[in-house]
């Protein structure tokens, strides 16, 4: 059995589970959202899909505690390391402890719809964090547009690269962060694939987006095409790597093949300045964490979460605090370090590249 169709069983099992313990039959319409009452235990769950990657320990955990707290409350964290079963009970055991309201970053954006099934009738809001959950309706989403992040890398390519061979490695495929963002690389390259300025010749998600399985995309992409990919667009700097060890064992020169990714870790920043990466989408983690703190309090509060757009998940236009994603090259990449010394250093990043280290003042 393929594995998406295993995340689809999952999801569906996992949805109906999560209906049937609640005594809310799994087809018809949904239950009307209690009217709102202004929390009490001065707790907010924070349940993310994993806590392992750098941002969540330079940027979501630290800046959503520290607002979450200035404003008087304590936060439950809860990690599911990708394990959608587990984040299905890790919130059926904040919810048990009792909490004022629940931010989610879904494993699964289906799975997910359990949750939210299941804070509903507990009288307790939900925000999906950074990927929106799907099918549900719920409080709020906070997060950014992977869709426009994914335009934004694919036209820096275009730009780069006008003409050629094109790889596209996404992310989980159980994720939206992951599928609007290759819809985004789509929107600018179909038009050029249908002009025959560019050919895709890869075209794939990586489950639990790791990195040894996107290197194998891209040495099947490279051994197939006689070597001759002049782009890769990647949806994590994690699988990035990977990409750069398939390149590289491939004998190409680095740099020679262009490659994005997302996430702005220390090794793809390392890799931008040494010219061996393109660049990396930033999703500035530390300000969606923060504006996720601020919603969560709001909900908890029965205040306005200030929402600056919405999004349509398949079952309402749900609230949508929106926060940016922007495409780091060369270029903006010494900005970008002295702006942000809680994520990189620039003696760090620019390690292997001195001269071109900035004076951040």
């Amino acid at each position: 059995m393929r594995k998406s169709a295993r995340w689809s069983q999952l999801s569906t099992a996992l949805l109906a589970a999560g209906l049937v313990c609640l005594g809310v039959p799994a087809r018809g319409a949904p239950a009307p959202a209690p009217p709102c009452q202004r929390g009490k235990t001065g707790r907010i769950a924070f349940l993310l899909k994993q806590q392992t990657a750098f941002r969540y320990l330079a940027a979501d955990v630290p800046f959503f505690k520290k607002t979450a707290e200035a404003a008087g409350f304590r936060v439950l964290f809860q990690s599911a390391e990708n394990d959608p079963g587990a984040q299905v009970s890790q919130a059926e055991n904040v919810l048990t402890q009792g909490v004022d309201a629940v931010v989610i970053q879904p494993v699964d954006f289906h799975v997910a719809g359990a949750i939210a099934k299941m804070a509903r009738r507990a009288g307790v809001p939900v925000a999906s964090y950074d990927d929106v959950i799907l099918g549900v309706e719920h409080a709020a989403f906070v997060g950014r547009d992977p869709k426009e992040g994914g335009v934004a890398a694919a036209r820096a390519m275009v730009a780069a690269v006008p003409r050629g061979n094109y790889g596209l490695i996404g992310g989980d495929p159980g994720q939206t962060g992951s599928t609007e963002m290759q819809q985004g690389y789509h929107l600018v390259l179909d038009p050029l694939v249908k002009a025959g300025a560019v050919k895709i010749v890869l075209d794939q998600f990586t489950p639990r987006w790791k990195t040894e399985p996107a290197q194998a995309h891209a040495e099947n992409a490279l051994t197939r095409n006689a070597n001759k990919v002049d782009a890769f667009l990647v949806s994590y700097d994690g699988m990035s790597l990977g990409v750069l060890r398939a390149v590289h064992a491939a004998g190409l020169p680095p740099g020679s093949v262009r490659i994005t990714g997302q996430d702005m870790e220390l090794a793809a920043a390392q890799a931008i300045v040494e010219g061996r990466m393109f660049g990396s989408l930033w999703p500035a983690p530390d300000e969606m964490a923060a504006r996720a703190a601020q919603v969560a309090v709001a909900l908890a509060r029965c205040q306005p979460v200030g929402a600056t757009d919405t999004i349509a998940n398949g079952a309402a236009q749900i609230p949508w605090a929106k926060t940016p994603i922007t495409l780091i090259t060369d270029k903006e990449m010494a900005g970008f370090v002295c702006a942000h010394p809680h994520w990189l250093k620039a003696d760090q990043v620019y390690k292997n590249a001195p001269a071109k280290k900035p004076s951040c003042r």
